[in-house]
């Protein structure tokens, strides 16, 4: 008698999810250690040299671009959906939803889509 293995996530899945994960860090790490630096000055900067509403303004700009670039990378929150499913990270996530993981999903989606039908039959075997 036989007793059924789930699957789990496919091995290509699993390299290609790990692969983003680095990615995503590195890009994180870079922004740290640009921003923290770059941080001290302006906000030195603005403290110094700021004047009535021009206080800040280049602080809390920098913020801003910061918290964008955050969503943007998403660095967790597609893990959360990720595990146990066959499609991983692009599980949690919708292709060019604004997010790194996103992008990239519909970077290999537009990339599938122009590949001859019988190209993408062999592929699917892969997993």
């Amino acid at each position: 008698m036989h007793s059924r293995i789930p699957e789990g996530t496919p091995p290509r899945v699993l390299i290609r999810d790990f692969l983003i994960f680095q990615t995503k860090t590195f890009l994180d790490g870079v922004k740290d250690a640009v921003v923290i630096p770059l941080a001290t000055i302006v906000f030195a900067l603005d403290l110094i040299f700021g004047k009535g509403e021009r206080r800040g303004r280049t602080f809390y700009k920098l913020m801003g671009v910061c918290e964008s670039f955050d969503r943007w990378l998403n660095l967790y929150k597609p893990a959360s959906q990720a595990s146990g499913n066959r499609e991983g990270l692009f599980g949690g996530s919708e292709p060019g939803d604004g997010t790194l993981v996103g992008d990239i999903e519909g970077m290999v989606q537009r990339h599938g889509a122009s590949r001859p039908a019988a190209a993408q039959s062999g592929l699917q075997g892969l997993g």
